[in-house]
């Protein structure tokens, strides 16, 4: 079962999902810059991750954003 766009949204934004899932181990919850990131990579179909000041959490939520879309995970 894929994850939904809703939790998905919901996980970026630290709150509880209706599907569970997530995991405490593994950050999900993203800065404002990383929202940003996110954003951009939904619209051009690749995660374009910068050299320093970044976290997994973006590519975390991307990831399960692409499986949620049938789409590939491609980063950059």
């Amino acid at each position: 079962m894929s994850p939904k766009f809703d939790d998905i949204e919901r996980l970026s934004r630290g709150k509880s999902t209706r599907s569970k899932i997530g995991n405490r181990g593994i950050g999900h919850r993203l800065t404002q810059k990383e929202r940003i990131l996110f954003e951009a990579a939904k619209r051009q179909g690749f995660l374009k991750i910068p050299v320093t000041g970044i976290r997994t959490n973006v590519i975390n939520i991307y990831r399960l954003w692409c499986q949620a879309s049938n789409r590939p995970f491609i980063t950059k």
